[in-house]
């Protein structure tokens, strides 16, 4: 009978190039226009206030990850170029 590893570990894959900058700067750009859109709802009764509320920290959460972004890409090239 051959020997057969049932349970063999396979490598890893690669780690995936991200640009997380252009991922989360399109998801605060989304973030403005449910804010815009929602904001235009409230003003006219159709939605609850707490709708509102959802998109500003959708924005908020969306600015810290821009932040975040620029640091992940900042120091990234820092690695590659040294």
């Amino acid at each position: 009978m051959p020997d057969v590893e049932l349970f063999e570990r396979s490598p890893d894959p690669p780690p995936a190039k991200v640009n997380a900058v252009t991922l989360t700067v399109t998801g605060t750009m989304v973030w403005i226009v449910a804010t815009v859109v929602v904001g235009a709802l409230d003003l006219l009764g159709h939605v609850p206030e707490r709708w509102l509320d959802v998109c500003f920290a959708g924005l908020g959460l969306g600015v810290v990850a821009v932040a975040w972004g620029y640091v992940h890409e900042y120091r990234q090239r820092r690695r590659s170029s040294a």
